[in-house]
């Protein structure tokens, strides 16, 4: 009987004692304090729109972080104000056991730049087909689309999205004009020759026949006489010489 007592005597007086832990440890971790901030930016094929030194200047215009008590920051606002640089894509935000929070970031990835008129400033168009603004820190070397409007440089984004995974093809276009028609002509890195594209259905198609002329031509080394070359026709490519 006596062993019994002392059994749950024992037990109670574990328990009081794991309570007085756990309320003491959570009383210390609602005045725990944030000692710093580190922030991490996944780069994305050499391209640097977004930069570490960038995202913390972000976060300390509305926190300092360092001091601020952890139970206090809500981590919602700070993906709000680091998803008010236009070139960020992701946000991922922890505090970390080091005390201090971590924040990584990925980027957005522009793959061509419009140019609409010289009144109007260049944008960037991004993987996701969005409007992205040039970057006072950095130029991407992507294809220039030539067009009256954001909106219509739409069926050359569908060319430059089709290609850009692809080394000889995103190597080869310059630069895609757009008419007013909708309809492209490509201005290609290496040659004299503008090529009319149309639009871009049967893509594969004409890019195969481009690939075969362009093959041939080259081994003759004659790709330069040309000014013209037509891939709007079915089966054929149509070349214009300078005479």
């Amino acid at each position: 009987m006596i062993r019994t007592i002392l059994s749950i005597a024992s037990a109670v007086l574990l328990i009081a004692g794991s309570g007085a832990l756990v309320g003491f440890s959570a009383e210390r971790e609602s005045n725990a304090r944030y000692e710093g901030l580190e922030v991490d930016v996944v780069e994305i094929d050499g391209m640097f729109f977004v930069d570490a030194a960038g995202v913390r200047d972000q976060i300390y215009a509305n926190d300092s972080i360092a001091g601020t008590f952890i139970a206090d920051l809500s981590l919602h606002e700070v993906d709000r104000w680091v998803r008010e640089i236009p070139a960020i894509d992701g946000v991922e935000i922890y505090p970390g056991l080091n005390r201090k929070l971590h924040v990584r970031v990925t980027q957005r990835k522009p793959l061509a730049r419009v140019h609409t008129s010289k009144d109007e400033p260049d944008v960037y168009i991004d993987s996701n087909g969005a409007m992205l603004p040039l970057s006072r820190y950095y130029t991407a070397r992507v294809p220039i689309i030539h067009a009256h409007s954001f909106d219509a440089a739409a069926e050359a984004f569908t060319l430059v999205k089709a290609t850009t995974n692809n080394p000889l093809w995103s190597a080869f276009i310059d630069q895609i004009e757009v008419d007013e028609s909708g309809a492209l002509t490509v201005v290609p890195r290496i040659g004299a020759a503008r090529i009319q594209f149309g639009d871009t259905e049967h893509l594969e198609e004409k890019l195969n026949k481009l690939l075969v002329f362009y093959t041939e031509h080259v081994e003759r080394g004659n790709l330069n006489v040309y000014k013209r070359i037509d891939l709007t026709f079915a089966d054929q490519v149509v070349a214009q010489r300078y005479y």
